[in-house]
């Protein structure tokens, strides 16, 4: 009887993963050249506008600063309407309070922040 010779893949597909290493590695190398483009003018600043950052401060009295303006806490919110209701909701709005103040006066400043429709809130911590 004829044996007839088994198939040995393993070095073959050692080979191929090998190659499809090499490949994906100088594929990332690679970079495009695009054809030449004209573009239009754009304006002349250089630089890009920052959003202005709107700053709370909760005192220990329960007083709130808005960028250094104070408030009671009776009429955050709609001062809060009046001066701040017309900014971009994507502004950076940060929140300080004092460590001996109830969390439901935080909440409260927090909540009437996010109930007019700021989504961008940063807590301030030592």
């Amino acid at each position: 009887m004829i044996k007839k010779p088994d198939l040995n893949i393993t070095p073959f597909v050692d080979i191929m993963l090998v190659l499809l290493a090499i490949l994906m590695v100088s594929v990332t190398a690679t970079t495009y050249q695009e054809k030449n483009v004209n573009l239009p003018n754009g304006s002349k600043t250089t630089k890009a506008i920052q959003k202005a950052a709107i700053n709370i401060t909760i005192t220990k009295d329960a007083k709130v600063i808005i960028n250094k303006k104070q408030y009671t806490l009776q009429h955050f919110l709609e001062n809060f309407n009046l001066e701040y209701g017309n900014y971009d909701k994507n502004s950076l709005v940060y929140i300080a309070c004092d460590k001996s103040i109830p969390y439901k006066i935080f909440m409260r400043v927090y909540a009437g922040v996010v109930k007019l429709g700021f989504t961008q809130i940063g807590l301030l911590t030592k």
